[in-house]
């Protein structure tokens, strides 16, 4: 009986905290841009736009991707300065749960979700991050994307990426 209470205790803690982090964006080689790019990367890039796409985005989660983007692509040595390349992030999928929802019915009241395409000069790539949890919201998704936009700029310029 013990155990039994054991294991469901787990799962819940599972489930609870559950979400995706994935910080690290697959960038085919079709995509890449091409080698002047590269170059241009390493003088820096713009702060990036933020094209909702339709999506009704709170300023508080627009907010919270580009100061993750910025402060991601410092760390990855990608200088972020207003005579950078453009970068531009366009939202393709977007779900947001309500605190309440989300507090009160956890994994039972959806995901959060963000989904959208990053254009750095001719090269693009797809970032991507759910939440299921009670804990983690759509502020922690926008960071996660604004980390994985950055890291996939860094990759580009050809910097070594961590998290």
């Amino acid at each position: 009986m013990i155990s039994k209470i054991f294991a469901i205790s787990g799962a819940v803690a599972v489930l609870t905290l559950a979400g995706c982090a994935a910080t690290q964006p697959n960038i085919d080689a079709a995509h890449t841009g091409n080698a002047q790019l590269k170059t241009s990367l390493g003088s820096g890039v713009a702060e990036p736009t933020l094209d909702t796409n339709g999506h009704e985005i709170s300023a508080a989660v627009r907010a919270g991707l580009i100061d993750a983007f910025d402060q991601q692509a410092k760390k990855a040595g990608v200088k972020v300065g207003p005579s950078g390349v453009p970068v531009k992030i366009t939202v393709t999928d977007y779900a947001a749960r309500s605190g309440v929802a989300r507090v009160l019915l956890g994994v039972f009241a959806g995901r959060d979700h963000i989904k959208a395409t990053v254009n750095v000069g001719d090269a693009s790539f797809e970032v991507e991050d759910e939440a299921h949890s009670t804990i983690n919201g759509i502020d922690v998704v926008a960071e996660d994307v604004g980390i994985e936009a950055a890291n996939g700029v860094a990759k580009l310029a050809g910097l070594s990426v961590g998290q």
